[in-house]
């Protein structure tokens, strides 16, 4: 099982145990995906907030769920219908990663 697959299940258990999700704010794993539609056509799917964001994970395969300590600054901003979205740096990755708002 490859690391997203792992992050994927961890956030199903403790959502079906009444725990808080590892994909929400403060939690330890973070949405994020490679381009700003690729994160939009995760959100039209119906990923309102962290945890039904990373259930549609596996339907969207260019996006994936990244340990909160790799996450840095933001790189690139943007507005799209009034709403701020930000592509943050990955450690050691070359590009940034656009967040869940």
């Amino acid at each position: 099982m490859n690391r997203t697959a792992r992050l994927v299940a961890s956030v199903g258990l403790l959502l079906g145990g009444g725990g808080t999700a590892v994909a929400e704010p403060g939690g330890q794993a973070v949405v994020v995906c490679e381009t700003l539609v690729g994160l939009r056509l995760l959100m039209g799917d119906g990923a309102s907030d962290y945890a039904s964001a990373a259930a549609r994970l596996p339907r969207h395969p260019a996006c994936r769920l990244v340990p909160r300590d790799r996450v840095g600054l933001a790189e690139h901003r943007a507005m799209v219908g009034g709403a701020p979205f930000e592509c943050l740096t990955i450690r050691d990755e070359g590009h940034c990663a656009w967040v869940l708002p």
